[in-house]
């Protein structure tokens, strides 16, 4: 497997800490909505079985077992993941 660097963005977090700026008080709804469909294209994503769409996912810490906030954060799992999207 070749090693690349890549960005990983901790999408809930990002969005809690906009939500969280009193400047930016006036995106909390659309960031919420944003969010909430998100989740539902997560969701879409994990029935799909796609390996290259679930890298991304993971990247965008999407997944509940690539968010180290989660209870079922796996990085063993992650990593498999990311080797079949190589393949």
């Amino acid at each position: 497997m070749s090693k690349k660097l890549q960005w990983k963005v901790h999408t809930v977090e990002l969005f809690k800490d906009i939500a969280a700026n009193p400047e930016c008080s006036m995106h909390r709804i659309p960031l919420n909505i944003l969010q909430n469909l998100l989740a539902q294209v997560a969701q879409r994503a994990t029935e799909l079985h796609d390996p290259i769409l679930d890298r991304l996912m993971i990247r965008l810490t999407l997944y509940s077992v690539a968010n180290p906030n989660e209870a079922d954060y796996d990085a063993e799992i992650v990593v498999q993941i990311l080797e079949k999207a190589e393949k």
